[in-house]
């Protein structure tokens, strides 16, 4: 059964569900991720499968990131998230570019394109409400804090729970993104997720496992502030958003679709391999030239 819709008599069971997710979320905070707030992972199957694996120390991050650069999770993200929200409106052409790029694990191009809209959309919020101000990005996680508690909600029933840990993760999130240089180096944080490091140094995009990371959780940011500017009205938040009938829904059938078929054959990866193994790893020129035969032929047949 989903949280969401669990009724007052189920409380006692749901404080239980909401606790497990505090305690994992506190764990998941070392690599900056949390529960995605997908209908499918807030619920008492997801949550308690994960839960019994943390208890267990057997590893779970995967779980995390498979339900977030899902196919169909992204193209519902895309339909019932971002195109629904203003302050996405202006970048839905960026943000396609830099989900397509997942789709295809492209992760360098995916990540530098999807790591200024997070700034963007934040900026748009500030523009939209008079009462969300900005001094510095660096300091701005304790403005958005102070806002959203005032804010958004008030939920009087389980769904406040959504709202308090979302919003404690993106301060979390806010404040390594937007740490200044000599701040983040002196923690010496085992991966780069740093906007003025990754910009101005191309740190985190380097190294292929830290940029998949680096992917997955900027797509995290994303549907989090997604998910909490929605539910500034919770009326229209649970019409548009929670009611959704994907089913119904030709353009996320379409746009599921394609990523599905695209994520299924990684069109981009093979090619980035051929160029990293062959010439950045020195191959030899007859490696290169046999290469350069299949590539050759594989035009040619596809032309036929």
């Amino acid at each position: 059964m989903h949280l969401l819709y669990l009724s007052h008599e189920t409380l006692p069971g749901t404080i239980y569900m909401w606790i497990s997710m505090y305690e994992i979320n506190s764990e998941l905070r070392k690599d900056i991720l949390c529960i995605p707030p997908y209908r499918h992972c807030i619920t008492e199957k997801f949550i308690g499968k994960i839960y019994k694996k943390m208890e267990k120390k057997k590893p779970f991050i995967g779980d995390i990131t498979r339900a977030i650069i899902s196919p169909q999770q992204r193209a519902y993200q895309m339909e019932f998230r971002y195109r629904k929200a203003k302050i996405f409106e202006p970048y839905i052409p960026v943000l396609e570019h830099g989900i397509f790029s997942s789709m295809v694990t492209e992760w360098v191009g995916a990540y530098l394109t999807l790591l200024p809209v997070v700034e963007a959309s934040l900026r748009k919020w500030m523009d939209l409400e008079a009462n969300l101000s900005l001094k510095s990005f660096h300091n701005f996680y304790y403005t958005f804090g102070k806002y959203s508690r005032k804010n958004i909600g008030p939920y009087n029933d389980e769904r406040a729970h959504i709202t308090s840990e979302y919003i404690r993760y993106l301060k979390h999130g806010f404040r390594t993104l937007y740490m200044g240089f000599e701040e983040y180096n002196k923690k010496k944080f085992k991966e780069t997720f740093n906007r003025n490091l990754t910009l101005h140094k191309l740190e985190g995009v380097i190294d292929a496992q830290e940029n998949f990371s680096n992917v997955i959780r900027i797509i995290l940011l994303l549907d989090v502030i997604a998910e909490l500017y929605l539910m500034l009205d919770p009326e229209n938040w649970w019409y548009n958003c929670v009611q959704a009938d994907p089913e119904q829904n030709i353009d996320f059938q379409l746009r599921w679709h394609l990523y599905e078929k695209k994520a299924k054959s990684k069109a981009g990866r093979p090619d980035l391999m051929i160029l990293q193994n062959a010439i950045l790893g020195k191959a030899s020129d007859r490696k290169k030239k046999a290469l350069i035969k299949k590539l050759r032929e594989s035009i040619y047949y596809s032309k036929c």
